[in-house]
């Protein structure tokens, strides 16, 4: 697992299943936060990439989203090398039922000596296998296709404002400035069910998915971001020009990015 601040290892196109894909991430401060409480990991043989943002105003974010990136992987990568099946539905139970359980350790980890009560953190995955990928989220860390140049949205806003957007009772450029903008509705560490969103599938070839904490998307608009993949078909250059971009923007909180190109 890498640490937020390293520098991500290079590798050339390698084949996992029949999907060749290649990899860049970067993480940032920002301009504002004096620690990064985001934390990342890329596992590329399993083809598992999980991004988690320790929530602000909660102490022990920063343990919060190390606790999850290290410990759900393990989850995951056990119960995904056991099942009978990997289709597509029996991969999604796998990672909802591994996410509610390590909501509850997130918790149990909240409330025991060493942990910070009310840690918590946002939860956004994807693992690739077999020409597809299974996502799944928990607040409002986010992942993105962006597909024959079209950037899409495929994770789910678990936040009050996304919820109002999603129920068409806010209008998206009404978030900005609304009361409840930042607060969110699902994250892990969460005393009630976790209900995670989970989909799957079929990528093409060039897709190109984008994990991101919401140091990006508060910074950067979905337009600006699309338009920066359009120009920068480089990952490694891609991720770092979205960092820079958004710390030009204010850098007001800190900044994790993961790019998967599917070749």
């Amino acid at each position: 697992m890498m640490e937020p601040g390293e520098t991500p290892i290079q590798l050339d196109p390698q084949v996992y299943g029949n999907l060749p894909f290649t990899w860049a991430v970067s993480s940032d401060i920002g301009q504002v936060r004096q620690i990064n409480e985001d934390a990342y990991l890329v596992e590329p043989e399993t083809g598992l990439f999980i991004v988690s943002d320790g929530m602000g105003g909660h102490a022990g974010g920063e343990v919060a989203s190390a606790f999850v990136v290290s410990d759900l992987s393990v989850s995951i990568d056990m119960g995904f090398h056991k099942l009978r099946s990997k289709s597509p539905r029996a991969v999604q139970k796998l990672i909802q039922r591994a996410i509610r359980q390590h909501n509850k350790q997130v918790l149990a980890e909240a409330e025991n000596e060493s942990g910070y009560k009310n840690m918590g953190a946002t939860l956004i995955l994807a693992l690739i296998y077999d020409g597809r990928a299974t996502i799944a989220n928990l607040g409002d860390s986010r992942l993105y296709r962006f597909r024959n140049g079209k950037l899409t949205q495929l994770s789910r806003d678990h936040s009050v404002v996304g919820e109002l957007i999603a129920q068409g009772k806010l209008a998206p450029e009404q978030a900005e400035n609304h009361p409840a903008e930042g607060v969110i509705t699902q994250y892990m560490g969460m005393e009630t069910h976790a209900d995670p969103h989970v989909k799957s599938f079929r990528l093409k070839k060039n897709d190109l998915l984008l994990l991101c904490t919401d140091g990006l998307t508060d910074m950067l608009t979905d337009s600006q971001i699309r338009d920066i993949l359009r120009r920068q078909p480089d990952v490694n250059t891609a991720t770092q020009t979205l960092v820079e971009q958004a710390n030009n923007a204010g850098g007001a909180d800190n900044i994790t990015v993961v790019l998967i190109d599917c070749h």
